[in-house]
């Protein structure tokens, strides 16, 4: 006996055209995307296709292709390839794209057209955030994860090896030359070079553009210490006269003296240069990768400063990131905290000069350290802030407001590895992923 179903086929037509907003729920995140797209200031994306002459076809809107960026962000689709299915086959990315379906060339190059455009997105969708209430800056959390980079830890050299494969690829080619004269005879041109050999030339050519870089790095990390060094001893200078005491000096060593290593130690990726080698505390395992910072707000988890460094620690990182959130919001927050791995004394008198109260667990005890008042280091102060209840609040306060932040980032967004290579290109992907982060929160407030 057959049951009772409602009518259904797959030829059924629609009497009248449909209207695709109907198919995507109220408060569906692509709403929201959609309507806050329309309302940001896109004169940085706009202004890139401006064309005097009016030649050629014109481009997707870029409130389009922005659209598809994030809304792919969000929910853990960065592939351009996977975007371009997407635009197809997802009913949230059809109603975003209006009957239009850029490819993945298209998708990509916008992406990588409009890298410095990303960080101005970031600041309108964190002001977004403070009109709804969401940012307040009375406490901010600051911390960093490691993420892999675009290209494989194996392929990483030293300096040293670099030089040697140098001198291993010009031998093979001076052995080939002289095969090549005995078979065909000297001055005589035999045949095209074997394949295997004409890509040995292509790897020569890189590695000899990587050693070059490696040379021009190393001359300017020269001068970056030589600037520290000069920093540091004018606040010493600054310190003595404030208190009277003199500071023993303690000043970075220049590059090869002692047991700094000038040149010889230094790894580098051909594929992304600018990746290092840093360490994953969650595995102990070793990863090629980037340093990705932010600065989290703890009453909303809003993310309201980012960075990328290749720096393999979090030393001096903790008055950059303050910075970046003056930059962003135009005023600097009541508190900082952080874990151990961002504790100077250089940075907390400089965050304190600012009026910055800082909970930052010192590294080692207080032998040695400068004095503040009375006898007391800014290590013991530091210590001693901790020990009380407000400062055990706060750092408690600490695991449960950013550490859940990257755990949204790798897991909601699916962020564990840059698609693009590069410094800037990577600061561009990070600037994306926590645009998206934010507009998460706003669109649940």
């Amino acid at each position: 006996m057959s049951g009772n179903f409602r009518p259904y086929s797959v030829d059924q037509y629609f009497l009248l055209p449909p209207d695709i907003r109907e198919w995507v729920p109220e408060g569906h995140i692509s709403r929201f995307l959609s309507d806050t797209v329309e309302t940001l200031d896109l004169s940085d994306f706009r202004s890139s296709y401006h064309q005097k002459t009016g030649a050629g076809a014109p481009a997707h809107d870029p409130r389009l292709m922005l659209k598809i960026l994030l809304f792919g962000y969000c929910v853990g689709v960065r592939s351009s390839r996977k975007l371009e299915r997407a635009c197809v086959e997802s009913v949230a990315m059809r109603f975003l794209c209006a009957g239009q379906f850029p490819d993945h060339d298209t998708i990509a190059s916008f992406r990588k057209r409009h890298l410095t455009a990303f960080d101005a997105l970031f600041v309108q969708v964190l002001k977004l955030c403070q009109k709804a209430g969401l940012v307040k800056l009375g406490c901010v959390m600051v911390d960093g994860t490691k993420v892999k980079a675009s290209a494989n830890k194996s392929k990483s050299r030293t300096y040293e090896r670099l030089q040697q494969t140098v001198r291993q690829i010009l031998k093979e080619a001076e052995q080939e030359d002289r095969r090549e004269d005995a078979l065909y005879g000297k001055g005589n041109r035999g045949d095209e070079l074997p394949e295997e050999f004409r890509d040995e030339e292509k790897r020569l050519k890189t590695i000899k553009k990587l050693i070059g870089e490696i040379e021009a790095e190393a001359q300017d990390h020269k001068k970056d210490v030589e600037q520290e060094r000069k920093r540091m001893k004018n606040d010493d200078q600054w310190f003595e006269q404030e208190t009277g005491k003199k500071v023993p000096p303690r000043y970075p060593q220049m590059p090869g003296t002692g047991r700094v290593p000038e040149i010889t130690e230094a790894r580098r990726n051909p594929t992304d240069y600018d990746s290092r080698i840093m360490k994953e505390q969650s595995s102990g395992g070793f990863i090629q990768g980037y340093n990705c910072q932010a600065a989290v707000d703890s009453s909303s988890q809003v993310i309201v400063a980012y960075e990328v460094v290749n720096q393999v620690n979090d030393k001096g990182l903790a008055p950059r990131i303050i910075e970046q959130v003056r930059r962003n919001l135009d005023q600097l927050p009541r508190r900082a905290v952080a874990d151990r791995d961002y504790f100077s004394e250089r940075d907390i008198v400089e965050l304190e000069r600012r009026g910055v109260d800082c909970y930052i667990p010192p590294t080692k005890p207080a032998k040695g350290k400068r004095e503040k008042k009375a006898g007391l280091t800014y290590t013991t102060v530091m210590a001693g802030k901790l020990q009380a209840p407000i400062g055990k609040m706060f750092y408690r306060l600490r695991k449960m407001v950013i550490e859940p932040v990257f755990g949204q980032i790798k897991e909601r967004q699916a962020f564990r590895q840059f698609l693009l290579r590069r410094l800037e290109a990577v600061q561009a992907e990070w600037a994306l992923i926590t645009t998206c982060h934010n507009l998460h929160k706003l669109h649940k407030a």
